[in-house]
């Protein structure tokens, strides 16, 4: 028996009963918050009952009801909806990751780490989503619940760069290299690249790395990478990312948690290609 899911009856996929329906949306809107679960939800039901009892069925793995996964998986999108722009689910991510504990400042570093990828484009959309909420945007009591022994660890992101110059210095680069071969065990071509030819560019963009997660769990970061990785199909850095998350002890059962729920909702099985070319040995 696969048993009752937010109102509905996966074991019974053939039959879809209005009761059913209305128990599912009822509990969505439970949450009163963006209605675009609700809509989606509505959509699936009304014209595929059976595959959105499947899609229930799957979204037991990733997210509710575990506070630890749904803070995992929300860190992971929110994320993805600034990189594709969707407003309304970033709205939303601001929203549920209160609920569960998380802080507005460390909701914030979330958004500033993925900066890093969206660029300027991604925080024009982050203000749309919040930016006239935020100013009365309250602190939960907290704390969110994450994986056990996830902490927070500023310090692990720096390598000890000389910010007092524009400048890479011989010290800057020994450091830097020495922290890729401490952490992961080698320096990343895309670091050999840039300090090739652009080594004051990779000083900076490694100084905001280094400071956009503070308060948060260091495990943060990778895991925001591997969802990065993950959809933008890059086998090096998804690599990359694995490493580091071991390094800072992410165990396998996250590791795969976040590679297949980044599959579930984003890539389809088909990006579940990449991940076994880069990580498979290592998991």
């Amino acid at each position: 028996m696969v048993g009752l899911s937010e109102g509905l009856n996966l074991s019974d996929l053939g039959e879809t009963t209005p009761d059913e329906i209305n128990r599912n949306l009822m509990y969505v809107w439970s949450w009163r918050g963006p209605l675009y679960e609700l809509s989606a939800n509505s959509l699936m039901l009304d014209y595929a009952p059976d595959f959105a009892k499947l899609h229930r069925w799957g979204s037991d793995l990733f997210g509710r009801p575990d506070p630890r996964q749904i803070i995992v998986l929300g860190v992971q999108n929110l994320h993805s909806y600034i990189m594709l722009g969707w407003e309304t689910g970033i709205l939303n991510q601001f929203h549920l990751q209160r609920r569960w504990g998380l802080k507005q400042a460390q909701i914030m570093e979330i958004v500033m780490f993925s900066q890093l990828y969206a660029g300027m484009r991604g925080l024009g959309h982050v203000y749309r989503a919040m930016g006239d909420i935020l100013p009365v945007f309250n602190d939960p009591p907290g704390p969110a619940p994450f994986p056990e022994g996830w902490a927070p660890d500023a310090d692990a992101f720096k390598c000890g760069l000389d910010l007092s110059t524009r400048a890479l210095t011989d010290q800057d680069r020994k450091k830097l290299t020495n922290w890729y071969e401490k952490t992961i065990g080698f320096v990343p071509n895309s670091i050999v690249f840039g300090l090739k030819h652009h080594p004051e560019f990779v000083k900076v963009n490694r100084a905001k790395w280094e400071v956009a997660i503070k308060t948060l769990p260091k495990q943060v970061a990778p895991m925001i990478l591997l969802r990065h990785h993950m959809t933008t199909g890059s086998r090096e850095g998804l690599r990359e990312a694995v490493l580091l998350a071991k390094a800072w002890g992410v165990t396998p059962r996250w590791l795969i948690h976040g590679i297949t729920a980044s599959s579930f909702y984003f890539t389809g099985l088909e990006g579940l290609y990449a991940a076994y070319d880069a990580v498979d040995d290592l998991l």
